[in-house]
């Protein structure tokens, strides 16, 4: 029995378990139900996603990788719309508060994930870009892959195995795309062949092989077993390679002939209301491209003038770009190398940031991010969690492919936004948080399925990230001008985004007008404009969220600050934003509005827990997992 099929028979096992176990429970309260339904959905998202199982630290599902296929996209949804029902026979007027919100953000994920049904035969069919893909960081997917016993090993071998039925079915996708003319842009995938290329070596210098060579030897493995598994991992990845090797075949004689034209996707059937159902799947809240693209306009003149006061503070007689073209030019303000760099990054999160968060955070999570190399040509910096342990340190991913074009005067804002207080305390909160599975792990993979995905609340997550970069100027982290030139570049940076993305698939903008605007009014170069508009153009909508969820925080803050006046104390702001976990916009709004009127510690009537319903759970929760485990 092959993989796909054999994971077809498993959701719907998943399916009549679910229903036999909600519809029992159901005869019992609203949050017992509740709670039930929760832990289902998550339990089948695990087993749907198994890589974002391993990254979650469930290691269950380790030797299945995720099936693509459209058959698979409708099986996917008669599931969702399974869940979406047993949820609405859940009385939700009968839950606390508490409850109630996970009620609504169920149904919200529920929701917008059956919507994006419609467009998935858009952005869905075509798998693989220059931004994401296991082609892209393939030691970060081992590294993640855990390899403590000789299990652990075998679940890795079946992978491997899997790996090219994978990337045939991708192909497949992409073959469907090409039919139906709704493939992506090339600049999208232009990058693919020579990301791939970097994969093409001799088996035992791949990333695949890498935990068969030393790290195998530290086990107490018998010679023969140890021999076995290496012999048997060289002959896998040489299958793993021979599947790269063709899909980079397959893209370039294929697939790139018949790339998109025109720039944006507003150029593809119906395509303005895709880009529509994009922005409002990374926004949460409905907003047209009109007012996003004006909110784009007001905010670049209004940082504009922040600018223009610190270029007439130094005396600088010229525009802003002619100001960023001399700083660019300043050797000084400059690194020289990868290392610089990397040792640049860890004295600000250790020596400048770490320090001063006490003062504006409570309950600080103690989990480690460590700063590496970022392993292809991408932005100045991003961020992958690490797991809720601690065991894997979250990474704060740099760009050190071109070191001497990185200024100095960037790298605060870089590292607030992608490290501390930025994404990596946001996620930690988030692990450390009292919250439903479902909420404190989010899947951030695969942007390039937006709208047909599961959200993970972009605008929360980078709206904060963005927001973060502010809190630098309050805690005096920028120390002299040059920095916050780059604090305001990097703003303006995201709001100019506001007004490109638009242009490009709502308007109908060429590439070269987005490169030319963003380099009127930032500090970086035309060869990191010009990746920048790519990633724009391959993922519609994403790059608005940044903007307009800072807006809806900081406006929050100051309701927050003008409502409790003397009592309002940031920390406790702050508690409230980031310890519930990614949401949308709308719902964070109404939580802060409930905690600026009832600003109080939580009493006993509010507390949502109960033991009991716990234990039955999990009995249950064994029950599905002995009879899954029965039927692999």
């Amino acid at each position: 029995m092959n993989l796909a099929v054999m994971q077809g028979y498993r959701f719907q096992i998943v399916i009549l378990l679910s229903h036999l176990t909600f519809h029992t429970s159901v005869r019992g309260d609203a949050t017992e139900s509740l709670h039930l339904l929760l832990q289902e959905f998550y339990d089948w998202r695990l087993e749907d996603s198994p890589e974002f199982a391993t990254y979650s630290g469930t290691y269950r599902f380790n030797d299945r990788l995720q099936a693509f296929s459209l058959a698979r996209m409708d099986e996917r949804r008669e599931i969702a719309l399974s869940f979406k029902e047993d949820l609405e026979r859940i009385e939700a007027s009968e839950l606390c508060k508490t409850e109630r919100i996970n009620y609504r953000i169920l149904k919200d994920v529920l929701e917008t994930y059956l919507g994006g049904y419609r467009w998935r035969r858009y952005g869905s069919i075509n798998p693989l870009n220059f931004l994401e893909g296991i082609h892209v960081d393939p030691v970060h997917h081992v590294e993640a892959t855990p390899f403590f016993t000789r299990g652990d090993y075998e679940n890795f071998l079946v992978r491997l195995e899997n790996t090219p039925l994978q990337l045939a079915e991708y192909q497949d996708l992409y073959r469907t795309a090409i039919g139906i003319n709704h493939t992506m842009h090339n600049v999208s995938v232009s990058r693919v062949p020579a990301q791939i290329a970097r994969l093409l070596v001799p088996p035992e210098e791949s990333a695949f092989y890498e935990p068969f060579t030393d790290l195998l030897d530290q086990f107490p493995f018998s010679d023969n077993a140890k021999r076995d598994m290496r012999d048997r991992a060289h002959s896998l990845v040489q299958g793993v390679l021979e599947a790269f090797r063709d899909m980079k075949t397959f893209l370039e004689t294929e697939y790139f002939p018949s790339t998109r034209q025109k720039w944006g996707v507003g150029s593809l059937e119906d395509g303005k209301n895709y880009y529509k159902a994009c922005l409002r799947w990374h926004l949460s809240t409905d907003m047209s491209p009109e007012t996003v693209h004006q909110i784009g306009l007001q905010e670049v003149e209004r940082i504009l003038g922040l600018m223009q006061e610190i270029v007439k503070k130094q005396n600088f007689n010229g525009s802003i770009t002619e100001y960023f073209a001399f700083l660019r030019n300043d050797t000084s303000l400059h690194t020289d190398s990868a290392e610089e760099l990397i040792e640049g990054y860890n004295r600000l999160i250790n020596e400048r940031i770490n320090p001063k968060l006490q003062d504006v955070f409570n309950h600080l999570p103690d989990l480690p991010v460590k700063v590496e190399p970022m392993p292809y040509d991408g932005p100045a910096g991003e961020y992958q969690s690490g797991s809720e342990d601690g065991s894997r340190a979250g990474i704060f991913k740099v760009n050190v492919n071109r070191p001497h074009e990185i200024g100095k005067y960037i790298m605060m804002p870089v590292t607030l936004h992608e490290s501390v207080p930025g994404h990596h305390l946001q996620i930690s909160y988030a692990l450390k948080a009292n919250l439903p599975d479902f909420r404190r792990n989010t899947e951030y993979f695969r942007y390039y399925e937006v709208p047909y995905h599961f959200p993970f609340y972009t605008a929360y997550r980078e709206g904060w990230a963005l927001y973060a970069e502010s809190l630098g100027e309050e805690l005096n982290l920028y120390q002299n001008d040059y920095e916050l030139m780059g604090r305001y570049s990097s703003e303006i940076f995201r709001a100019c985004r506001l007004v490109v993305d638009t242009g490009l698939h709502y308007y109908g903008w060429n590439r070269e007008e987005a490169i030319r605007y963003m380099l009127k009014y930032t500090s970086f170069s035309r060869a990191e404009m010009t990746t920048e508009i790519d990633r724009y153009i391959t993922w519609p909508g994403q790059a608005c969220a940044y903007k307009i969820g800072e807006i809806k925080i900081k406006e929050l803050r100051k309701r927050a600050e003008d409502t409790l006046g003397d009592l309002f104390d940031i920390r406790d702001f702050h508690s409230v934003v980031l310890e519930n976990g990614p949401m949308p916009l709308t719902i964070l709004e109404e939580i802060v509005d409930d905690w600026i009127q009832n600003y109080r510690p939580a009493t006993a009537e509010e507390t949502c827990t109960d033991a009991a319903h716990t234990q039955h759970v999990s009995v249950v929760l064994l029950l599905c997992l002995t009879i899954l485990g029965v039927c692999s």
